[in-house]
């Protein structure tokens, strides 16, 4: 989906009294979240990031993206691995959608990256981060993106 298609969805705008019809659809905000999800990690491709994991879910939460900068002859191997939470919103929030992470949230994305960190067998001593990028919709202007690294030390 372009990001021009997006028009008028919004997570205000869908109507709840339609929502027999849409049985097996997808929500206009679930969309707007996948297209946010989309347009992040073609962000973090073009910044030299490897994507290694999309959406990851356990029975308390998901990490959205999971990266690692790739490196080369001339860039520093940096072996961090970025866990990385999406936040998507569209014209009309009065709000940022990094405010949307608070402290409680903070340490459920820590608990989250332990876990896979554990589960895929990433030697202990494996540096990590849990970072946000914030995309936001507007009506008239492309989409902003926004990339807070490191909002929680690994």
């Amino acid at each position: 989906m372009d990001t021009k298609d997006l028009g008028n969805l919004s997570p205000t705008n869908f109507d709840k009294k339609d929502n027999k019809k849409n049985v097996g659809r997808k929500s206009n905000s679930k969309l707007v979240g996948d297209e946010g999800e989309k347009m992040a990690c073609e962000y973090l491709v073009s910044k030299g990031y490897k994507i290694i994991g999309k959406n990851y879910r356990i029975n308390f939460g998901e990490i959205d993206i999971i990266a690692r900068k790739n490196w080369g002859l001339f860039r520093k191997n940096d072996k961090t691995i970025h866990f990385v939470e999406v936040k998507t919103l569209t014209d009309g929030n009065n709000f940022y959608p990094e405010e949307h992470v608070d402290y409680k949230k903070k340490n459920k994305y820590k608990r989250l990256a332990e876990i896979w960190l554990s589960k895929n067998k990433v030697p202990e001593n494996t540096p990590y981060q849990i970072d946000i990028i914030a995309v936001s919709f507007g009506e008239i202007c492309e989409p902003k993106i926004d990339y807070f690294e490191n909002i929680v030390g690994g």
